[in-house]
């Protein structure tokens, strides 16, 4: 490979200043770094995040499946899920919704200004939030049992009640290590480093199904719940380090008048209730699952996981990746650059999880049978795990968009305007959901119905405000992409449809396992060839971030061309 004498002249001149260090990506890979180098791109974020969300994602869907073939369907899973609804809505409030998404705007900001006084208030934050969590979670410590009671609708027996206490607690003890770990990707997430606290989400599920699968047979239900601890300590220490590289040493000290605290405080209120409405949505879904069946909770929370499949690879990746950079620029001198940044991330995610979710709706039943079907799920688990699945897929986009406007909001320092409209959208979900399940007798398929329509719902007017805010993106714009994206995934859809019936009823025995794998395979093939070729057509511009995405998975490529720039330029050195 060939490289410029300019080229070469340059790097010299800054290797002799700086040091091979200093050459970034280039000095990384010497030296061995790669871990802890920041991510200060979206894309190149993003993609570490999606990488990491992916893996995270495959072993979640390897816990229910190793799940379900030592519990089953049974009320001990049942229980387990249930258990588990009230230490993870403590968890999504305090930290998944409000501190972290509220706290790197407010961070950020301080650093740009004072690295001192950015430490300290994240210190009374941290402070402030252990304080709250420890205070909230030993009150549900003392009444888990009565709150089991409650969230079983009558449904749970005395036992079934006392063991579901039981779980409660030891979750609620790993919740408190996963708050301190949770806290540190905050922070490393302001430095723009991504690729160490993606990775802690991935040791988490290590964690547990270390637990699922060496305790589970001494300690029956217990064993992945004490799993949840060991997954907690690794989430925690696999980021200390680099929290240490950044400088910032925790302390004790509270400072009440501090000013990003009292920001912070400002802000977060209404993100608190908007977390909570939202999670409290999953917890009444929950109890009226168990009002249909004790199977329901498992068909329900089996096809969550694979729906949020897309939604944390591409949704959450790509909107976390895009905070720091939105809070830069969420200024009125920088709001041009604020509204490129945001339709650029909109439409990049638009065109990955617009075709998974199609992917998903047409291949429910292959996928479910794939990632679950083992001996104790048996045939009738598969299809209402499907429909449920069904239901779900048509508001993947949404789920997906919702996360990175309501981070658009949140770098504007505007709280208030997603909680409004989640109030309103979160009401409504939930008579929906009641009418079907209690009034019409619906299956749990229903639920999902629900949640679909209201998240559509929620995701459009959220559109439309943050358009007013900003003072207008442009429908073309805004619009154009998007649309083009979605024919090209409904033609997709068909082309994936044809061979998956002609397959399944002419030439493959989906009876069996390999089998399976390779009608889905194939389908998947033929879908998505076709809806690169279409996207091509069309002129869709996010087809430009396929190709990114391989170049940039081209490692051995890569590395091979750093290998050799290093040799050319330390020839020229010497």
């Amino acid at each position: 490979m060939a490289f410029s004498l300019k080229k070469l002249k340059f790097y010299s001149s800054h290797i002799k200043k700086n040091g091979v260090r200093s050459l970034g990506p280039l000095g990384s890979f010497r030296i061995g770094s790669f871990l802890v180098k920041t991510q200060n791109t979206i894309l190149s974020a993003a993609l570490v995040l999606s990488i990491a969300s992916g893996i995270n994602a495959i072993l979640g869907m390897l816990k229910g499946r190793l799940l379900a073939q030592y519990f089953g369907v049974s009320n001990d899973l049942a229980i387990f899920y249930t258990a588990d609804r009230i230490p993870n809505l403590i968890y999504s409030i305090l930290v998944v919704g409000a501190v972290s998404t509220v706290f790197i705007p407010v961070f950020t900001d301080l650093l740009k200004r004072n690295r001192e006084t950015a430490f300290e208030t994240a210190s009374s934050i941290i402070n402030a939030v252990f304080g709250f969590f420890v205070l909230v979670g030993s009150i549900t410590f003392i009444l888990s049992p009565w709150i089991i009671k409650l969230l079983s609708v009558g449904q749970f027996s005395g036992l079934e009640i006392v063991l579901g206490a039981n779980l409660m607690r030891i979750m609620l003890i790993s919740q408190v290590i996963l708050v301190a770990g949770s806290l540190a990707t905050s922070i490393l997430h302001s430095f723009k480093y991504f690729m160490i606290p993606a990775m802690a989400p991935v040791f988490y599920n290590l964690g547990m199904l270390f637990g699922i699968i060496f305790l589970s047979g001494k300690y029956g239900i217990y064993g992945p719940t004490y799993g949840t601890i060991l997954g907690a300590l690794l989430h925690l220490g696999i980021q200390l380090p680099l929290l240490a590289k950044t400088g910032y040493i925790p302390s004790l000290s509270f400072n009440f008048g501090d000013k990003g605290l009292r920001e912070l405080l400002h802000l977060i209120p209404p993100r608190l209730l908007s977390v909570f409405l939202a999670n409290l949505v999953g917890t009444i879904n929950n109890s009226l699952a168990i009002l249909i069946s004790a199977a329901s909770v498992v068909y329900l929370k089996f096809a969550l996981q694979l729906q949020t499949f897309p939604v944390l690879l591409f949704g959450l990746s790509m909107a976390s990746a895009s905070l720091p950079t939105l809070s830069e620029q969420g200024d009125r001198e920088n709001m041009e650059r604020f509204k490129k940044t945001f339709l650029t991330s909109f439409h990049q995610m638009m065109f990955l999880v617009i075709p998974l979710s199609v992917i998903l709706l047409v291949l429910r039943v292959p996928v479910v049978r794939i990632v679950y079907g083992v001996s104790n799920f048996p045939w009738e688990a598969t299809v209402q795990t499907s429909y449920v699945l069904a239901f779900f897929s048509l508001s993947i986009f949404s789920q997906s968009a919702y996360y990175l406007i309501t981070r658009a909001f949140f770098a504007l320092k505007d709280t208030y305007t997603p909680v409004k409209v989640s109030l309103f959208t979160i009401v409504l979900n939930l008579g929906l959901s009641l009418f079907f399940v209690v009034y019409l007798k619906l299956e749990i398929w229903a639920v999902a119905l629900a949640f679909s329509f209201t998240s559509i719902l929620d995701m459009i007017l959220l559109m439309w405000l943050l358009n007013k805010k900003v003072g207008g993106f442009g429908v073309e714009k805004l619009l154009g992409p998007f649309l083009k994206i979605s024919y090209a995934a409904l033609l997709m859809g068909i082309t994936l449809y044809l061979p998956l019936k002609l397959l399944d009823i002419v030439v493959i025995d989906t009876s069996r396992t390999l089998n399976l794998l390779l009608l889905t395979g194939i389908a998947s093939f033929s879908g998505g060839a076709t809806y690169l070729i279409l996207t091509k057509l069309f002129k869709v511009e996010e087809i430009e971030l396929f190709y990114k995405l391989m170049r940039k998975l081209d490692i051995r490529r890569n590395l091979r061309r750093k290998r050799v720039l290093l040799e050319h330029t330390e020839d020229t050195v010497s």
